[in-house]
């Protein structure tokens, strides 16, 4: 979100606001015409392109992600030829169909709700149908309430990112809603393709350039999330945290380390000062003589209000700088 480029004009941080707005009022539901579309898509070309070598994978992402690309690419260009106003409501649509803040924060306001009425059986619930609608596996009958919002936390913080600042980022770098659908398309391959088989059938390695193209891309994006969790919330815990878990090597068979996934829950754990990983990953990271767990606070139903409060806090950072970075492209 500090890359800056030409194309980020007042237009576009219009089009950031509208989305978000448009999302307050009408959010995007978890299952709509335009993710079965990508789902039968990506199957058939699963299916048909699949011959059980890794290079097959490659040359199906290529194709599909390219076509993507190529085709939104010639309809935003079309529109600005045309109109600015046009150009602006293809921005959005991509915006709306990629971006999904509310698919975070109101999952965990039901799930806050449901703990202060007392209500594990309905917080349990909420929880395990939020992770089966992302093919996770579902919250245990019998956790707590801190166990409950620790697992919502660990859960929502990384779709935040995914579905909100991954987003912005590549929207900001590339011109037009290149970077959304890239970065929104390769997250959906990545998982798609990367689905444990059914029964006893052996796992292919058709996924595998997904999974690695994904974790590049989403390298700096995530890092940036990270980032700004540390500087809305506490800082110096946000650093140390992640430095903890930066402790392993730079690259494990091609894939970054540590991954994305850490680094955000790492960095969001540190700034809200509680544990969000699992007690044996936090063990992991952060336990040593006379500080275990890292210094970090047990969850407590107080802190999924923290959570949407960190998410909101960073997104409002990021809106001002690159709004700032807007004003200056007109001004120059």
């Amino acid at each position: 979100m500090f890359i800056c480029r030409a194309g980020l004009t007042a237009v576009g941080w219009i089009a950031l606001v509208l989305t978000l707005l448009l999302e307050q009022v009408r959010p995007l539901p978890l299952r709509n015409p335009v993710y079965a579309l990508a789902g039968t898509v990506a199957d058939a070309t699963h299916d048909g392109m699949n011959a059980g070598r890794r290079r097959h994978g490659t040359y199906a992402w290529l194709l599909l992600v390219g076509g993507a690309l190529a085709i939104a690419g010639a309809a935003y260009a079309f529109a600005l030829s045309i109109s600015w106003w046009l150009a602006l409501v293809v921005n959005v649509l991509v915006l709306y169909f990629t971006m999904g803040f509310r698919q975070f924060s109101h999952r965990l306001t039901e799930i806050q709700i449901a703990l202060d009425n007392g209500d594990l059986a309905a917080a349990r619930s909420e929880l395990a149908q939020w992770k089966a609608g992302f093919d996770e596996p579902p919250a245990s009958s019998q956790i707590d309430a801190g166990e409950i919002v620790r697992q919502a936390s660990e859960h929502g913080l990384p779709l935040a990112h995914k579905h909100v600042f991954g987003v912005l980022f590549w929207f900001v770098l590339l011109p037009g809603p290149l970077g959304p659908i890239l970065f929104r398309l390769a997250e959906y391959l990545a998982r798609r393709w990367n689905r444990r088989p059914e029964g006893a059938l052996p796992a292919d390695r058709f996924g595998e350039f997904a999974r690695r193209a994904f974790a590049w891309i989403d390298w700096l994006p995530a890092r940036l999330t990270a980032l700004g969790f540390a500087i809305v919330g506490d800082f110096e815990g946000a650093i140390y945290c992640w430095r903890r878990v930066s402790r392993p090597p730079a690259a494990v068979d091609g894939m970054p380390q540590p991954d994305s996934r850490t680094v955000i829950l790492a960095a969001a754990g540190g700034a809200l000062g509680s544990r969000v990983f699992g007690a044996a990953e936090s063990a992991r990271y952060f336990d040593e003589t006379g500080l275990e767990g890292g210094g970090l606070s047990e969850p407590a139903p107080a802190m999924l209000n923290a959570a949407i409060g960190l998410v909101w806090r960073a997104l409002l950072l990021w809106m001002a700088l690159l709004l700032l970075i807007s004003l200056a492209n007109w001004l120059a």
